[in-house]
């Protein structure tokens, strides 16, 4: 009976932990598509925008343009209404939609009975080859605007060390094929499915007889002989991976409610006169051996969970003490904290800071940044609760401006004062410095809408220099120094005053440009 029992337990372990391991890759995968539609769809509401009257030389310079500054989202094409039928305009060549794909029924609309935002596989010929790819379009009054979706950084969630035993495929709700990856399995054991919660998508896992024998007779090998000791460490197996998933979660509770969270700040330098006018406030964890752990390891949890709201507060509220000599001496110095979405979407937030406020909270000395890697889902509260927060004299920035989920959405819509250029446009000023286009594009963009802009991830002395030249004047990176603990950053803050006059001009008011 024992031996029964231990015997279906594995099998049933085995089934279990191969369905979870698929369900995670199949949302994986579908998180990864939706992201890259929701760009996409955003993306075309902006090139209803642009101006093109045809598909000649200046139709295409305009289409380039507009590619540039939404890198990311695919191919964008355009048909107007004197365009031959079926056929799109890119900046490199026409798109011609193949013969049995023409017909609308074949097509799923993100909008319902309005049939404005078609979503669809289609076959085309594209400089010669067939293909067949996914299109969002959006039907306009006097033009069709769609873009090829670019799917192939999918290629990550390949399992490449057996794919002769599990397939994945990713179909839209007609069961229309978008892509798959390894081969079908001759002998299929189970079937896992996960449905995209914004676009009508699904995934599934085949998964083969071979794959789960395999992880059934692995779950015997590592039991006892005897079936109540089989039963015990199956048991315990289960109880100890329900304790690893939650330890962490666990520990960050613990830490928040001990105050273990602090502030390490890394300064933001006037590369002009070599002082240090602003710092950014980053987390860390300090735990009980006196070890300092970096965000890494467990931000993602910590953003994930409702103590973030708790954690973030316990920093602002700890900025006045840990930055007081710095703060009492400079007026014009600020400091800023990152925000996520649900700090600026919700209330609870700014109105903490109302409060601290009334209490004599230097607000005029602070910053909020807000990044595009998270995505904002309502920018009409977000933007209200930010123009609560610049009442008090905060200032707002964009951090990893041109990185993410926002685009320009964020600086037309939300109240921003900075700009705040990602690293990874300032790299390419030490590995790429003939292709500078997106950094030099940003800091025109800043100019013409008067944000003041901070470069962040500056690592070199010609990376300060160049970005200089360009009028970027406030910069940030390890070039200057790495995040500093308070008392560290206030003798560097203090080293760095005695070294360069006071700038009465006050560099840091908001709405300042680079110039």
């Amino acid at each position: 009976m024992f031996a029964l029992f231990a015997l279906s337990s594995a099998y049933f372990y085995s089934a279990w932990s191969l369905r979870s391991e698929s369900l995670t890759d199949a949302r994986k995968l579908l998180h990864f598509v939706d992201n890259k539609l929701r760009i996409a769809e955003h993306s075309l509401a902006e090139l209803n925008a642009l101006d093109f009257k045809q598909c000649d030389v200046q139709g295409r310079e305009a289409l380039e343009s507009f590619i540039f500054n939404h890198l990311g989202s695919g191919l964008f094409l355009i048909r107007d209404d004197d365009a031959p039928p079926w056929t799109y305009c890119s900046v490199v060549g026409n798109l011609v939609i193949e013969d049995k794909d023409r017909d609308p029924s074949r097509y799923l609309f993100l909008d319902g009975q309005a049939q404005k935002k078609p979503l669809a596989v289609i076959g085309h010929y594209w400089q010669g080859q067939k293909r067949r790819d996914l299109f969002i379009g959006l039907v306009g009054d006097d033009r069709v605007n769609a873009v090829r979706v670019a799917l192939g950084e999918t290629a990550f969630y390949t399992d490449n060390r057996n794919p002769q035993q599990k397939m994945v495929s990713l179909n839209l709700t007609n069961h229309v094929e978008v892509l798959k990856f390894g081969q079908l399995p001759e002998t299929v054991a189970m079937t896992v499915e996960a449905s995209s919660s914004s676009y009508p998508l699904y995934a599934t896992t085949y998964i083969s007889q071979t794959d789960l024998l395999a992880k059934f007779k692995h779950s015997l090998l590592i039991t006892a002989p005897l079936s109540a000791m089989l039963v015990l460490l199956i048991y315990y197996l289960l109880r100890l991976l329900h304790t690893l998933r939650n330890s962490l979660s666990y520990q960050l509770q613990v830490a928040a409610e001990q105050g273990d969270f602090i502030a390490y700040y890394q300064p933001i330098v006037d590369a002009q006169t070599g002082r240090v006018v602003a710092a950014e406030a980053l987390l860390r964890w300090r735990k009980s051996d006196g070890s300092i752990e970096p965000p890494g390891y467990f931000i993602q949890t910590l953003e994930e969970s409702d103590l973030i709201n708790e954690v973030t507060l316990q920093i602002l509220r700890r900025m006045p003490t840990d930055l007081a000599p710095i703060l009492a001496q400079s007026k014009s110095f600020r400091c800023s904290i990152n925000l996520v979405p649900k700090h600026v979407e919700l209330p609870d937030f700014s109105d903490e800071l109302t409060r601290l406020a009334a209490q004599g909270f230097p607000t005029m000395q602070l910053a909020v940044e807000i990044t595009e890697r998270l995505p904002l889902h309502d920018l009409v509260s977000a933007n209200k609760h930010l123009k609560a927060m610049r009442d008090l004299g905060v200032c707002v920035e964009l951090d990893d401006a041109g990185t993410g989920y926002g685009g320009s959405s964020y600086l037309q819509e939300l109240s921003i004062d900075v700009m705040k250029i990602d690293k990874l446009f300032v790299d390419t000023l030490l590995y790429s410095p003939q292709k500078t286009q997106v950094l030099d594009a940003n800091i025109q963009l800043a100019n013409m809408l008067k944000l003041q802009v901070i470069a962040e991830g500056v690592e070199t002395a010609a990376q300060s220099a160049d970005l200089l030249s360009k009028g970027v004047r406030l910069q940030q990176g390890y070039f200057f120094a790495k995040p500093l603990s308070a008392a560290d950053f206030v003798d560097y803050w203090q080293a760095s005053t005695k070294e360069t006059v006071d700038d009465n001009a006050q560099f840091l008011s908001k709405g300042a440009t680079n110039e």
